[in-house]
């Protein structure tokens, strides 16, 4: 076998209602790369980096699953600001895993209850 058999992961959260999960994921800047008739109660979200898909599904409960859904975003700052503009609750944390390397993160909740924890890239880091 040659090359990656697997190319890209595309994870689908299931949801009690994709329409609230979709809207929330696109006051983070993300849009809409799929919804139509073939398959109703699936929405997909994504920008050219990130893709997953929102299914409604009855009595799903993601914040019971105890997944944390994090995003890298590279502009945590801007990130903030969507955050506030969009009158969600969430909290800034600086994270220092070394004594030469910190970054923030935003936790804010998805209308499910699935925690989202969006953290600044750098090259630092790494």
């Amino acid at each position: 076998m040659s090359g990656d058999l697997v190319t890209k992961l595309l994870p689908i959260l299931h949801v009690p209602d994709a329409a609230a999960e979709r809207d929330f994921y696109l006051q983070l800047g993300l849009r809409t790369t799929y919804e139509g008739p073939e398959y109703p109660g699936f929405i997909a979200v994504g920008n050219d980096a990130v893709e997953f898909g929102l299914s409604t599904r009855a009595g799903a409960d993601p914040g019971r699953s105890g997944l944390t859904w994090q995003l890298g975003v590279a502009d945590i700052a801007a990130a903030i600001e969507a955050c506030r503009q969009a009158g969600l609750d969430y909290e800034v944390r600086t994270e220092q895993p070394r004594p030469d390397w910190s970054y923030r993160t935003v936790t804010v909740r998805a209308p499910s209850g699935l925690e989202v924890l969006l953290e600044e890239q750098s090259a630092d880091g790494d």
